[in-house]
């Protein structure tokens, strides 16, 4: 199980939920030039996720110079302003040094939004991140898969989202 709290000053809780539900600011307050967004089943890309949507994540052209993510999520639960519960997967689950390990199991990642003496604050449990050992091409890293993991919300969400929120240019 993967526990983390991160800290965001002068910010609102409801406007980190807001963002983190916009295809928009995920997609800028994240990577900036890795394209994400929201899908729903029968109606394509949608500015903002809703229940049953799908999250597709950290975009690159793959080998056949088709869009590919790294992240494919699904929103299961919402509780507007405070809890955002959705399956989660990244292609690093498929780099294991031991391909009979993969599997094909998705973790589940819940995320509170508080209010806090500084601003807000987002809660984060994920389950079910297997330990099974990875390498990762684009990084280089090697290691266990849930402590890769583990790194990577600060890496790719936290750090990203602080700087993004400090320069003020939330649009949700």
């Amino acid at each position: 199980m993967i526990a983390q709290t991160a800290q965001f000053t002068g910010i609102s809780p409801e406007t980190l939920y807001t963002a983190y539900l916009s295809s928009r600011e995920h997609s800028t307050m994240t990577a900036g030039s890795r394209p994400a967004f929201f899908f729903r089943p029968g109606d394509g890309e949608v500015a903002h996720g809703q229940e049953g949507d799908q999250l597709r994540a950290f975009g690159f052209t793959g080998p056949d110079g088709q869009s590919q993510y790294s992240l494919h999520a699904k929103i299961l639960q919402l509780v507007p302003g405070k809890l955002i519960v959705l399956t989660w997967k990244t292609i690093v689950w498929n780099f294991a040094l031991d391909p009979s390990e993969i599997t094909d199991l998705d973790s589940t990642v819940v995320l509170t939004f508080k209010k806090n003496l500084a601003g807000a604050e987002i809660q984060l449990v994920q389950v079910n991140v297997p330990d099974y050992k990875v390498s990762v091409p684009e990084t280089g890293e090697i290691g266990a898969l849930s402590s890769i993991v583990n790194t990577h919300w600060s890496l790719l969400y936290w750090e990203p989202m602080r700087a993004y929120f400090q320069k003020g240019e939330v649009h949700a």
